[in-house]
């Protein structure tokens, strides 16, 4: 790096110095002409100095040249003066002291000029002078007569100047010719005493030898410099050339000492394939064998020899894969793209065992496969570990299917008996006016309430295994959780003589979204638990707000008592199901041991934590934080503000009198319970005791209820609900009965065509919203007869259940899920509120469209929907809705009228997906 950095601040430095040279000699260039030019006027005034003194002054034509050539000479000095800019870049690299110069000799040419033609007029001036004295002296001697004027004449002549000792004879005197001679005699005196002349001449030498002095000077300047720059110039061009062979030379021994360690690092890399614990083979770019490691040969029991040469598929011996696959294998290989996979090969002696196969090809620079290397791993061991795990597995689902058939059965058969019990309970507790006959049948009931509280608690805590609780989110105010926690264990404890303290910092003005009959069901747990262990003290439970360790609002409770403690040993274990803090509380206190099971795993849920600290023999105390949205609103609706209770008297009256029920249970206990509640609210109910016995009644007389037990004799529920809907074409409203609490067994109900599902021991109030729920279906059907019911409504007509809720047991569970919207619009409320109400007014249209068209029979229309309906279903991954609606669309596509329990479903799934969609949207309407 720092040789290249050199190498290239050399370039540079070459390249301004070529820069500097081409500028001297342009610069050098102009020096030479201004030199060459102004020595062709010196030349000519040097010339014309010369010939003036051989100047004759009767010839008039040299007298011209001299003139003209004096006029040229400055002339041409003022065109070399005045040509000094034309050149940019000349001008550029001219120094003032060049155009200085030149401006000096222009104007001494000029002087010169004319100091040469005042020397050439006074060298005319001379000779016209000596002229006119010849003449004059000519003239007097021819004509004066007197010797002593010839005398003085003469003498005149000779030293051109009169004796002072002779006198001027008259005649002399009065001769202009010998006056006028004198005064010629004395120009000529003056003029040949040269002072001018020799001025000039002295002038124009030296001008001329300094002008010539100086170009020459600025001349050998450049010539020195440009000399010097030159010499710079050779030396940076070897000094780079020596350091480009200093670089070649120190490339030549790095790429020499790469060569060795490389060498040596192929030598480590060999030795490391040699003895590697992975097979290793090399394969040549044709796919032909060259090379093994030892590990190859251990793994195989083959030796170069006996497998040299050989190609892949023989390998691996890939005989019993499918040709198709081998081809796939080995263009991918050509293609240069790495492979992996699992397969048996045989040892040598025939043991079989797994490898994991990776090839990989190696490539040249170019791109082309150079060969192909191979690594085997034998993974005998790891297959054998994973069948004896698919095996345990197998083992393991086989026995959580059977304690799944288990808790169905034991949900069944203990439900039945339970709904007889507290149904009858209840029915006698309304008609006993004896005090202690009544406090008995109190007792009762609170047992039969305790029962079925243990069974839901089991049956909680299996849908959480599966994975099949789901929170219903929903407004309400956290006074409304605490109210009832008040009502019901304030005379608890004081009973038990403990203090029960509420500490709420919780605004009871601010509007939360949650599952709120499942926070209270946490809350009620651990209550009860610091119930049943404190025997003296007090309970405390403290209600305030916090934040989660994201930063999100979230709601935190403490339930403290004094009760009997848990030993620190136990308490890491205390949330695993059936555990308890001692082996002797289940018999002391009682309970399944699951109760704190589920708190956690509901805790889990809603993404909160729960946590613990006890010590033993003075209490315990657990902390739960739950994190919950909050509405911007901060007042609920008018209903959503109401306890169920509270809304039942307000909002809805009691469901309409005289209707007729026709009850369809096997166990007589059971259906006489239903058969009262129902002649309770004044409807008449007939009983049979069996699914055929229904549908012959069904014949004979229309029923405005339909309630319909799944285990029965001879016909159960399921298939009596399909040949009311498919082979009756009946409408009437129908309530599945089942103590099958599963989902499955409700889905099967509503499949068949059940508009509702109710869940054993049926409790009046359940039976009572039910009833409330559908009342204007009830109504409707109440007020057709048969006929006109069979040409119009071959599909049951749903309508959107109210906003009543029922316990959780009865509580079907849509396919909408929070989950997979926010996976498709985000977190953005907007969007989803967008999302939902788009869900919402589609399936209604869509079943309005259905509904018409199945009228009509209007197979295409029908088709058309199921396939929208579909389309829509698979935005939220609702594999019910897609499952009947797919079947719905291939029925119509082969030109078939789908089955009416089949529409029947789809109008059903639909109409609880429309519910659970609207309450998701009211939940983001008031955000």
């Amino acid at each position: 790096m720092k040789n290249q950095l050199l190498r290239y601040s050399l370039i540079a430095i070459i390249t301004c110095t070529l820069i500097i040279i081409y500028l001297m000699l342009t610069r050098n260039h102009p020096v030479k002409q201004y030199q060459r030019a102004y020595l062709t006027p010196s030349h000519n005034i040097i010339q014309s100095r010369e010939n003036i003194y051989h100047f004759n002054h009767q010839d008039s034509k040299t007298y011209d040249e001299y003139a003209s050539l004096l006029v040229d000479s400055e002339l041409q000095a003022s065109f070399l003066y005045n040509r000094r800019t034309a050149s940019w870049l000349e001008f550029f690299l001219i120094s003032d002291s060049q155009v200085f110069v030149s401006q000096n000799t222009y104007s001494n040419i000029v002087v010169i000029v004319t100091d040469l033609e005042s020397l050439l007029k006074l060298k005319v001036f001379k000779e016209y002078t000596i002229h006119t004295i010849f003449l004059l002296e000519k003239q007097l001697t021819n004509n004066v007569q007197n010797v002593e004027d010839k005398y003085l004449t003469s003498q005149l002549t000779l030293h051109r100047t009169l004796p002072k000792e002779i006198a001027l004879s008259d005649t002399a005197i009065n001769d202009s010719d010998f006056t006028s001679l004198p005064n010629y005699i004395k120009l000529r005196k003056r003029i040949e005493s040269k002072p001018k002349e020799q001025s000039i001449d002295s002038t124009v030498k030296q001008t001329l030898t300094k002008q010539n002095a100086y170009w020459i000077t600025q001349s050998e300047t450049i010539k020195t410099q440009l000399f010097i720059t030159t010499l710079f110039l050779l030396c940076c061009i070897a000094l780079y050339f020596y350091i480009r062979l200093n670089d070649k030379l120190i490339k030549t021994l790095t790429i020499k000492r790469e060569l060795i360690r490389s060498e040596k690092e192929k030598a480590k890399l060999a030795l490391v394939a040699e003895y590697a614990h992975d097979a290793i083979f090399i394969l040549d770019k044709q796919g032909r064998l060259t090379w093994i490691n030892q590990s190859y040969s251990a793994l195989s029991g083959n030796t170069l020899e006996d497998i040299e040469g050989k190609d892949l598929p023989s390998i691996l011996q890939l005989d019993k894969i499918k040709h198709a696959n081998i081809i796939i294998l080995l263009q991918s290989l050509e293609t240069g793209t790495s492979i992996s996979f699992e397969l048996t090969n045989h040892h040598k002696d025939g043991t079989l065992f797994w490898i994991d196969v990776s090839i990989t090809p190696i490539l040249e620079p170019n791109g082309n496969i150079m060969h192909y290397i191979a690594v085997e791993r034998d993974i005998t061991k790891k297959k054998e570990l994973e069948d004896k795990l698919i095996k345990a597995a197998n083992k393991a689902d086989v026995s959580n299917r059977a304690k799944s058939t288990f808790l169905a059965t034991m949900s069944h058969e203990l439900r039945t008996p339970l709904n007889g019990i507290l149904g009858m309970a209840q029915i006698i507790e309304s008609n006993i006016k004896d005090k202690e006959q009544h406090k008995q049948i109190k007792m009762l009931l609170e047992s039969g309430d305790h029962l079925l509280f243990l069974l839901n608690e089991i049956l909680d805590f299996s849908k959480i295994e599966q994975n099949k609780l789901e929170l219903n989110h929903a407004s309400f105010y956290f006074v409304d959780i605490i109210e009832p926690i008040t009502n019901t264990y304030l005379s608890v404890c004081e009973n038990k003589g403990l203090k029960f303290i509420i500490d709420n910092k919780i605004n009871n003005e601010i509007v939360f979204i949650g599952d709120k009959p499942r926070i209270r069901q946490i809350i009620f747990n651990l209550i009860s638990n610091a119930v049943k262990f404190t025997h003296e003290g007090s309970i405390t439970l403290n209600f305030s707000h916090t934040l989660t360790g994201k930063g999100k609002q979230a709601v935190q409770i403490k339930i403290k008592d004094t009760g009997v403690g848990i030993r620190e040993n136990r308490l890491k274990h205390i949330f695993e199901p059936y555990i308890q803090a001692e082996a002797s509380t289940t018999r002391q206190y009682g309970g399944t041991g699951l109760g704190l099971a589920i708190v956690k795993q509901l805790t889990d849920i809603m993404r909160g934590y729960i946590s613990v600290s006890s010590s033993e023999g003075k209490g315990s105390c657990f902390t739960l934080v739950l994190p919950l949205d909050i509405t911007k609103s901060k007042q609920l609706k008018d209903n959503d503000a109401l306890l169920p209770s509270e809304q039942s008297k307000s909002t809805n009256p009691i469901p309409m009198a005289n209707l007729s029920i026709l009850i369809a249970e096997d166990n007589k206990i059971n259906a006489l319970v239903a058969q009262m509640f129902c002649q309770r609210l004044g409807h008449k109910a007939i009983i049979a005791e069996n699914g055929k016995v229904a549908i012959d009644k069904l014949k004979e007389t229309h029923f405005d209820l339909i309630i319909m037990d799944n285990h029965m004799p001879v016909m159960d529920g399921i298939l009596a609900t399909k040949i009311i809907r498919e082979k009756l074409k009946i409408s009437t409203v129908i309530f599945a009965y089942t103590a099958n609490a599963f989902q499955k067994a409700h889905d099967n109900f509503l499949k068949a065509g059940a508009n509702y599902v109710l869940t054993k021991p049926l409790q009046e109030n359940d039976f009572i919203g039910a009833i409330k729920q559908y009342q204007d279906a009830i109504i409707q059907q109440k007020r057709t007869s048969y006929p006109t019911q069979e040409k119009n409504s071959n599909i049951i007509e749903l309508k959107r259940p109210s906003k009543y809720k029922l316990s959780d047991d009865a509580l079907t569970e849509a396919e909408i899920k929070l989950t997979s919207i926010q996976d498709i619009c985000g977190t953005d409320s907007e969007i989803i509120c967008v999302f939902l109400q788009s869900f919402i007014d589609t399936s209604e249209e869509n079943i309005t469209e259905i509904i018409t068209a199945f009228e009509r029979k209007d197979i295409k229309s029908i088709r058309f929907n199921a396939h929208s309906i579909k389309g829509m279903a698979s935005n939220f991954s609702a594999s019910r809705l897609i499952k009947i609606a797919t079947s719905i669309e291939l029925c119509a596509k082969k030109k078939n009228m789908p089955k009416l329990e089949d529409v029947q479903q789809l109008i059903n799934l639909l109409k609880i997906n429309i519910q659970q969609a609207s309450r998701l949207l009211e939940k983001y309407e008031t955000q």
